[in-house]
């Protein structure tokens, strides 16, 4: 059903901590519901001593043990395809979602009527909150293709709140797409950050000046250039347009995070369907939930159906960056990602994040907008220096020696630094966000 109300949801406004009770009080249901539906969550909660009838309290969950990937995927083999976590019968779910698979076979995610709807509502609230409304043409320049969240769910909740879509995906090429912009002209598109600097360049070496296309709204998400200023500048300034972050993930929701129009972070869109936590992603400590702190991303589910999930380890790195009301009406946190702890390196005992990387490098004209990390498979703790592939045009101000000397300056880790031709690294793999060639 269409909603085409564009105000905040009442829940997203009311004081957070006042909250607390009423999400308590839809984690003792969804308790009860893993334990009698949930063969693999019985089995896991009995084996750490807990009980059905004795409900933690959400403010310190720490007694209860954490959801890795690694279960999740041993739980779908046990039981293909959709693994003994699964808490209804084949035949009451609706939708079938599956992850991008890069670290294995694909995870099937399955949800019912009522968890695919609350999926639908967040992802409103998300494209409300960045500033879409209905009746906004959005190309949606995300992959449409493997059953990803990105795809048709990303586009059921445009259509939910009222937005006209024009779901061409990635896959339609750049040629394509700016085809597509010129003739429907949109008032919003959503994309990845690499995709749509790649996007921009094309337009350009077309003779097509990318702010004649008219953006008012661009959606970003999927990696973390979205947040970094120089990355976000760059774009910005290239089409004309504000862009603005979301980010979710395939076990948790498609949208739980979307960035308002004061660029202070992404705002919880989830309060009633989701808990989160922030734990130190060594040692797996609580992280005090304040302006400021750092911390991976744990997930609990409130209210799902099909694949409810328990403490579940997101390994998202965020940063706090709001804790209180603001200016756009929500009360919900805000935050930024810094990167994803499966892409962390750690060189000669340095912690380093991709991110940090794309940081230094945009900001220097005539570079990117892709670069690659060349190291072993799947070795992460390197001895450096690092060699570093960064995409350069005629219009570069600065040598390679420099850029490697600007990097270990900042980032306290030495580089070997490699310009490659524009669009090089992106057209070996146009569709796949990554940060690393393996060798």
């Amino acid at each position: 059903m269409v909603d085409r109300s564009t105000e905040p949801a009442p829940i997203e406004t009311r004081d957070w901590d006042s909250l607390l009770p009423e999400r308590q009080r839809l984690f003792e249901k969804e308790w009860k519901y893993l334990w009698q539906h949930s063969v693999f969550y019985r089995d896991k909660l009995s084996q750490a001593g807990l009980r059905e009838e004795v409900v933690p309290n959400l403010s310190d969950l720490s007694q209860v043990p954490f959801t890795y990937k690694d279960d999740l995927r041993a739980s779908q083999e046990a039981s293909p395809p959709f693994g003994r976590h699964l808490a209804v019968e084949r035949q009451e779910l609706r939708q079938i979602q599956t992850s991008s698979g890069t670290t294995g076979k694909p995870m099937a995610i399955g949800l019912t009527s009522n968890d695919a709807e609350a999926s639908s509502e967040m992802l409103r609230r998300g494209y409300l909150a960045v500033g879409l409304r209905p009746g906004d043409i959005v190309l949606h320049a995300f992959s449409m293709s493997r059953a990803w969240i990105g795809g048709l769910p990303m586009v059921e909740g445009y259509i939910k709140m009222g937005a006209t879509v024009l779901p061409i995906g990635a896959e339609a090429g750049r040629d394509k797409i700016l085809e597509m912009m010129k003739m429907f002209r949109p008032e919003a598109i959503a994309a990845s950050p690499g995709f749509l600097l790649n996007l921009g360049l094309r337009a350009r070496e077309l003779g097509i000046d990318p702010h004649s296309l008219g953006l008012k709204h661009m959606l970003t998400g999927g990696e973390p250039g979205g947040g970094i200023p120089h990355v976000r500048k760059q774009i910005s300034d290239m089409w004309n347009c504000p862009i603005r972050e979301v980010m979710g993930g395939t076990d948790f929701y498609t949208l739980t995070w979307a960035e308002c129009p004061e660029h202070n972070g992404m705002h919880f869109v989830g309060t009633e369907y989701g808990w989160f936590e922030l734990v130190d992603p060594e040692s797996g400590e609580p992280v005090d939930m304040k302006e400021g702190a750092v911390g991976e991303l744990v997930y609990t589910h409130l209210q799902r159906e099909a694949v409810p999930i328990l403490r579940f380890r997101h390994r998202d790195i965020v940063r706090i960056t709001g804790m209180g009301p603001c200016s756009c009406g929500r009360s919900t946190p805000q935050i930024r990602c810094i990167g994803r702890a499966d892409d962390m390196l750690i060189v000669k005992g340095v912690n380093l994040f991709p991110s940090a990387v794309r940081s230094v490098v945009a900001e220097h004209a005539g570079l990117g907008p892709e670069f690659r990390i060349v190291k072993p498979k799947g070795q992460y703790t390197l001895p450096g220096p690092l060699k570093l592939k960064v995409e350069a045009d005629e219009s570069i101000a600065i040598s390679a020696k420099d850029l490697a000397r600007s990097l270990q300056q900042r980032l306290s880790v030495a580089f070997d630094v490699v310009f490659v031709a524009l669009g090089s690294i992106a057209n070996e793999n146009a569709l796949k966000a990554g940060y690393f060639e393996e060798v």
